[in-house]
């Protein structure tokens, strides 16, 4: 190619006008793939940190990511196709533009920035409407702004350079053994300790537990307890006792029984404050009522 073409073609592509555009069809497949390549390596991190978080019951850990790619290649597959065309190549068509309009030429730099956008306003609905506390949040917005910017920054280079699918996937079953063996020697070594809800007793529960909202539960030595505005519409006096039977912390439970509801508590939280829970909601989608002493 001589001097002059090559000049042309520079001109083409980085011309604030006329950038080449990021729809075709290469350009989909990619950022599919890395759609679905991140949420097999964010289950895979999630399941590695929610083993050494504190929470009312056990995990499935790393292994939930074997559990759910079978989900994930049925269903996770068609939805990624659809968020890498109406997120990953808008937002990487968009970037071009921006960057065109701003600079004067197509930086890459611009699909991050502009990725922050879409990312920041679900995070805010989500939040919103699912009560979702800051650290949640947080972790939220730099999944999806991780996975958007990522899959933006693939299709991009795909629709430019050329299919990008095979090396995507390649590259992302590398990353997801590379999590798991990083994160299993890090369990191994001790480095990262495995959370296990601390070891009480009966005498150790009696007192009083509240929601932080007006609602408690009394649990007396003789085994009588009392309830006042607990969710579920649970109030009134009934009996309670410690069930600690299980080869595990996590089997032990709290059963309380009241002439309206008879909730089991799990038990969580650190031996100097331990906490009551109980779930509710659906079965594949557990929400969790706690009680602090």
């Amino acid at each position: 190619m001589s001097k002059n073409t090559a000049e042309l073609v520079r001109e083409r592509v980085e011309a604030p006008d006329g950038p080449p555009p990021v729809w075709s069809g290469r350009a989909v497949a990619a950022g599919a793939g890395a759609l679905y390549v991140g949420a097999v390596l964010a289950v895979e991190v999630y399941g590695f940190v929610g083993l050494a978080s504190e929470a009312p019951a056990q995990g499935d850990g790393p292994g939930g990511a074997a559990l759910f790619l079978p989900f994930l290649t049925c269903f996770g597959v068609p939805s990624a196709l659809v968020a890498s065309l109406w997120l990953a190549l808008p937002t990487a068509s968009a970037a071009r533009w921006a960057s065109a309009r701003v600079t004067g030429r197509d930086a890459w730099w611009w699909v991050p920035v502009v990725a922050l956008v879409p990312v920041s306003a679900a995070t805010a609905v989500v939040g919103i409407s699912k009560h979702l506390g800051a650290g949640a949040l947080a972790w939220a917005w730099l999944t999806g702004a991780v996975l958007l910017a990522g899959a933006a920054l693939i299709a991009r280079d795909a629709a430019l350079h050329g299919r990008r699918l095979l090396r995507v996937l390649g590259y992302g079953g590398l990353a997801a053994v590379a999590v798991v063996g990083v994160g299993a020697a890090a369990f191994g070594t001790g480095l990262v300790t495995e959370y296990s809800p601390p070891k009480v007793n009966a005498a150790g529960l009696v007192g009083t537990w509240s929601d932080g909202h007006g609602g408690t539960l009394r649990l007396s030595p003789d085994g009588t307890a009392r309830a006042d505005d607990l969710k579920f519409h649970c109030t009134g006096t009934g009996t309670w006792s410690y069930a600690p039977d299980g080869p595990t912390a996590w089997d032990q439970l709290v059963l309380t029984e009241f002439e309206d509801c008879s909730p089991d508590w799990r038990i969580s939280g650190t031996p100097g404050h331990p906490k009551l829970n109980r779930d509710y909601g659906e079965a594949d989608d557990p929400h969790w009522y706690t009680l602090t002493r």
